[in-house]
């Protein structure tokens, strides 16, 4: 499943707990390159969006406020570069079931279901 970044850490939290992952999905959205289109075709952030803290998000350390960002002179690290991707691949692993316009189908049927899909595109 290609989604926004976040999707797969959910998803490996969901299995370690034993809670299924059901993604809903049209089938005009499954691809037969995801995996590559992850890491080739990944939409890019802006880096800064990285390094800006929310005080209210900060961790507490004796109930006073860290001010410290370690991130906030990322830019003058030489051999640093922050990489702020929008996607992210969860891995097949990790979804229980796939609710289509089919129906509901396992992970290992949606190449299946691609396949039936290809057949009536070119046509």
């Amino acid at each position: 499943v290609l989604s926004r970044v976040g999707t797969a850490v959910v998803g490996m939290m969901a299995d370690v707990y034993n809670i299924p992952v059901i993604v809903c999905c049209e089938t005009y959205k499954f691809h037969e390159r995801v995996q590559v289109s992850s890491i080739s075709f990944n939409e890019l952030g802006d880096p800064e969006d990285l390094v800006k803290i929310d005080k209210d998000t900060r961790g507490k350390v004796n109930n006073v406020t860290e001010d410290k960002n370690s991130l906030a002179d990322w830019r003058k690290i030489k051999n640093l570069k922050l990489l702020n991707l929008t996607y992210d691949l969860t891995p097949a692993r990790f979804v229980s079931m796939v609710v289509t316009e089919v129906g509901q189908i396992p992970v290992t049927s949606v190449p299946a279901v691609l396949r039936e899909y290809m057949k009536y595109s070119t046509t």
